[in-house]
């Protein structure tokens, strides 16, 4: 079995951010951890749902990441207690309307993850309610105080 080559965290991370870019879609670190062989945990913000991807090994030791959709407290909470576990950690973010994540390593996605149907138009958003604010504004101070 020949040795597996890894690439940097930093220059991986590097590598997403401007995979994104070039796709259209904004993307930023939001916390970075160790550039050498740190952690990554991918959020992807579509005009749905917000998106989480972590990796994993498969059977053969290849990385594969796995995705799942997420509400904005379960995410912020999931991501804070993993920070809180592993300083190492680099969380990076991507917004984009189509809800692609640009991770070029396999993607397994969760049963629940709902992948965009980009053949129907987009329709507008509605205005969210007192308690989506809500939460996304305790979402917003977690990770403020960072």
């Amino acid at each position: 079995m020949s040795p597996r080559v890894q690439l940097k965290t930093g220059i991986w991370v590097d590598a997403l951010i401007r995979r994104a870019q070039v796709g259209g879609a904004f993307a930023c670190v939001m916390t970075r951890g160790d550039r050498d062989a740190g952690s990554v945990m991918v959020v992807v913000s579509a005009r749905d749902a917000l998106h989480l991807y972590t990796p994993e090994r498969d059977m053969e030791g290849d990385r594969v990441w796995r995705g799942q959709a997420l509400d904005a407290v379960t995410l912020a909470s999931t991501v804070a207690a993993r920070l809180d576990f592993d300083p190492d950690l680099t969380v990076v973010e991507i917004e984009d309307r189509d809800g692609r994540h640009f991770i070029e390593e396999p993607v397994l996605k969760a049963p629940d993850l709902k992948v965009p149907d980009l053949s129907e138009p987009v329709s507008e958003h509605p205005k969210p309610s007192p308690a989506q604010a809500d939460a996304v504004a305790a979402a917003e101070a977690l990770f403020r105080d960072r």
